[in-house]
């Protein structure tokens, strides 16, 4: 009596064959409407892929609710550096600064649909049109040392008030004076006669720092004078594409006939979408074009029929078209990498149509009708092309509930593409076959054989000998794989030769303060309270620096003081100049010097309060910054958003900077701080990558093992299917390791890939070899044989052509997948017949009638 099992599986066995019994019967009896029904049915997907919004934004790609991703996209947009565009000018020192006004100049004047194109534009640290600003601003950072003056430099500042330093400071004042250096030095020198600004500058220079600049050149300088750089705000975000093509095109015409011996390159958000977006749709679409040519030439070249080739790009088109047109319904958008997965569809929807046809010429071939031969093409090689397509489309279905949007929309388009890919082969090709064998006949000729024949003898012949090359093989691979390691740094999948990505390499060697960077959020509502916790922060990261596992650290602290620091300057200054008035004194040296005393009358009032001053509230401080030309600081380092304060600390480091120490201590000192860089993201990203991989790779594999059990009913045919896939994965990681590659977040999505697609290839061999009789074995296993080298040839034609891209992602998916399919169908050609022929208790014999090559 069977098992519920047994019937489950007989019941399912049975409604699949009824379902391609009923495609044979309508194909064979309703040609034309079965055509004009599917060809309805691309418009309509036609309609919906019209408006699907496609986008290029990598982060998108990834869940971004929480944790350092989180915190990193906050503060690119917080601060403003998502959207700004970087301008780098090389040459001479001398000509750099006249060749910024003029580009400037040009930038301020571009127009993007009347509208400037951009909201402000600077290569100074001060802009000289807010000199009296500034000159105001330094008026109150001098009077007031106990906000802006290091501690340290207490002393120092005391000292200016002696007579002597007093007279040499007025001395330089008039000499600059006179020199007719223009308003701004006379608004400074009125500002602050003595030069304190020389003790407290150099501090807010250090303090706002975040780039390794000259600090003695008033332009954004490298330190050998041979980079300038200028960032540049534009008008809209970068999500607005149609502003950014239009955008890159002004600063393409803004940047030409400036200097000849000065380069000016472009880097940021804007033109890094633009040149993606342009990269990547180039590639897809030279992919697409390059991989059908070699997949039509590769059908047409073994079978020699033209119309059975042309109606390769239809199913592919209505693959492709129906399952984004179906997707378009669910999803808002589309990333453009999700959408380069579907060249997969190039390969796959190719393979359907291989086995159906190569079956259908090998039976014609065998002296069968047209309608005897269809219908053994259809339902039974269709059988196994069904359960082909369900063993790789529902491992990619099942990644559409991954919460890493990179894997869902992987899964959903391609997990769609195959299925219609599959109907599309059952719908389209018998009617075309029919119809061709009518319309123009001629007599069955041979199909190449590709050696499969001397191959399938070899293996019998030796199957000891080659099932142990085939496991010494796979395990050198193995254990090659342990050394594969993982590629975290986003910026390395960009393209690697466009403009964008080289500038910032030139930034980041030029410029930048250390390799990599760590952005701690302090957060609250009350500034004072904030402040006083990022001051603790502050003191755990200047342990750090202290010991050297940080390069610099620069945040608000560094530049408006404490409390207690407060308290300290105060206390030493009122030691200091407890004497004589230093106001009085200020007015003697000035007379001396020649200097009217009535027009530094704030000055001498701001001297004058020094003996009685007290704690100034940080909030004071701030408000002063923000409303002078040092602004940006403070946008830099104090975020306001929905009423919360944001209180940012950029830690600047090395390799040697131990990160997960710091997160404790940091969660010791304060317990509510965030903290993100460039390794806690790839970090949260793999994680979010490997636990979505394994619950999508876990459902995939529990479906594939209940199709391949249905459709064998016995564990040598799942064996034997998952035999070489199985092989192919571990020689696709050990391979990409000795080749020197890296796992990354896209290439890692080619293993559910190969899973979906290699266990096809021991799937179409076994199903066609099972049972047969010695002599039926051999042209059998040829006919099978040649359909998945095919199908392998024209895989990686559709899919791994990517390999070849300037686009590190894409690069990285084409060449695992080279490596992956390459290897699965090495595996099922060779291994799995050498396995097949040592369950047999001799090996096969030779097959007299095997059928050559024409």
């Amino acid at each position: 009596m069977a098992t519920p099992a047994a019937r489950l599986i007989a019941a399912i066995q049975g409604a699949i064959r009824a379902h391609l019994e009923w495609i044979f019967r309508v194909t064979w009896r309703h040609p034309r409407a079965t055509v004009a029904g599917t060809l309805l049915l691309l418009v309509l997907s036609l309609a919906s892929v019209l408006t699907v919004r496609f986008e290029s934004d990598i982060f998108r790609l990834f869940p971004t609710g929480n944790g350092p991703l989180r915190l990193f996209l906050d503060t690119l947009e917080w601060t403003g550096s998502a959207g700004e565009a970087y301008f780098i000018l090389e040459g001479e020192r001398e000509r750099l600064p006249a060749a910024a006004e003029r580009l400037a100049t040009r930038l301020r004047e571009l127009r993007v649909e009347g509208a400037p194109a951009f909201r402000k534009v600077s290569y100074r640290t001060v802009d000289p049109a807010e000199t009296a600003s500034f000159a105001s601003f330094v008026a109150y950072a001098v009077g007031h040392p106990q906000l802006f003056l290091d501690p340290g430099q207490t002393d120092a500042y005391a000292a200016h008030f002696t007579p002597a330093v007093m007279d040499r400071a007025l001395r330089r004042a008039m000499a600059e004076l006179a020199s007719g250096a223009g308003m701004g030095v006379r608004d400074l020198v009125a500002a602050d006669p003595l030069y304190l600004r020389d003790l407290v500058l150099p501090r807010l220079r250090e303090g706002s720092r975040s780039l390794d600049l000259d600090p003695e050149s008033p332009y954004f300088l490298s330190r050998d004078g041979r980079l300038l750089v200028m960032i540049a705000e534009p008008a809209r975000p970068v999500q607005d594409m149609a502003f950014a093509r239009k955008l890159v095109a002004g600063i393409n015409a803004a940047r030409t006939g400036l200097d000849p011996t000065v380069s000016v390159s472009c880097a940021g958000a804007h033109l890094s979408a633009v040149i993606d977006e342009a990269v990547m749709k180039r590639n897809i679409i030279a992919c697409i074009t390059s991989s059908l040519l070699v997949v039509l030439g590769l059908f047409y070249l073994t079978y020699r029929r033209v119309l059975p080739t042309l109606i390769i790009p239809v199913i592919i088109v209505f693959g492709t078209l129906l399952a984004l047109g179906t997707a378009g319904l669910f999803l808002p958008s589309i990333h453009i990498i999700s959408f380069a997965f579907t060249a997969l569809i190039i390969g796959l929807g190719t393979d359907y149509s291989i086995h159906l046809y190569d079956r259908f010429a090998t039976e014609r071939l065998a002296g069968r009708g047209i309608e005897e031969a269809l219908r053994l093409a259809v339902v039974d090689t269709g059988h196994g092309v069904f359960t082909a397509a369900a063993t790789t489309a529902f491992p990619f279905l099942a990644l559409g509930i991954a919460e890493v949007r990179a894997l869902s929309e992987l899964g959903l388009l391609v997990g769609l593409g195959v299925l219609f890919s599959m109907y599309a082969t059952f719908f389209f090709l018998p009617p075309l076959l029919f119809f061709a064998e009518k319309r123009f006949p001629r007599p069955p000729a041979p199909l190449p054989a590709f050696g499969l024949g001397w191959l399938w003898r070899t293996t019998g012949r030796h199957p000891r000998a080659v099932s142990l090359a085939a496991v010494a093989l796979t395990t050198a691979l193995f254990a090659a794989s342990w050394f594969l390691g993982f590629e975290g740094d986003l910026k390395n999948l960009q393209p690697r030769h466009s403009e964008a990505f080289l500038t910032q390499e030139r930034i980041e060697r030029h410029l930048s303060l250390a390799p990599k960077q760590m952005v701690v959020a302090v957060e609250g509502t009350n500034l004072q309270e904030v402040m006083a916790r990022g001051w603790r922060v502050g003191e755990l990261a200047g342990r750090y620096r202290q010991r050297g596992e940080l390069a610099a650290v620069s945040w608000l602290g560094q530049v408006v003081n404490g409390g207690s620091d407060q308290d300290a300057v105060l206390r030493r200054l009122k030691e200091r100049l407890g004497g004589p008035s230093p106001a009085a004194a200020l007015k003697g040296s000035l007379e001396r010097e020649g200097f009217d005393p009535a027009l530094f009358g704030d000055s001498l009032a701001a001297v004058g309060r020094l003996p009685g001053a007290r704690p100034v509230p940080v909030a004071e401080a701030v408000e002063r910054l923000r409303n002078s030309p040092l602004r940006g600081m403070v946008e830099r380092y104090l975020v306001v958003r929905g009423g919360k304060l944001h209180l940012l600390l950029y830690l600047h480091y090395r390799s040697e900077f131990h990160q997960e120490t710091f997160l404790r201590d940091l969660a010791a000192v304060d317990p509510t701080a965030r903290a993100t860089s460039p390794d806690l993201v790839s970090r949260q990203l793999a994680e979010s990558v490997r636990t979505s991989f394994i619950e999508g790779f876990a459902v995939g594999g529990a479906i594939v093992l209940f199709l391949l059990l249905v459709h064998f009913e016995s564990l040598a045919g799942i064996a034997a299917a998952l035999l070489p896939v199985t092989a192919g994965v571990v020689a696709m990681t050990g391979l990409m390791a000795v080749s020197g590659m890296r796992l990354n977040f896209m290439n890692a999505m080619v293993l559910v890939t190969i899973l979906g697609m290699g266990s096809d290839y021991g799937l179409h061999i076994f199903h066609r070899v099972r049972g047969a009789a010695a002599t039926e074995a051999l042209p059998r296993f040829t006919q099978a044989g040649r359909a998945v080298l095919l199908s392998a040839l024209t895989t990686i034609a559709g899919f791994g052509s990517l390999a070849f891209t300037d686009y590190g992602a894409m690069a990285s998916i084409g060449w695992a997948t080279n490596y992956g399919v390459g290897a699965t169908a090495l595996f099922a050609l060779v291994a799995l017949p050498a396995f097949l022929a040592r369950l047999r208790a001799t090996p096969l014999p030779d097959c007299p009638h095997e059928k050559r090559p024409a």
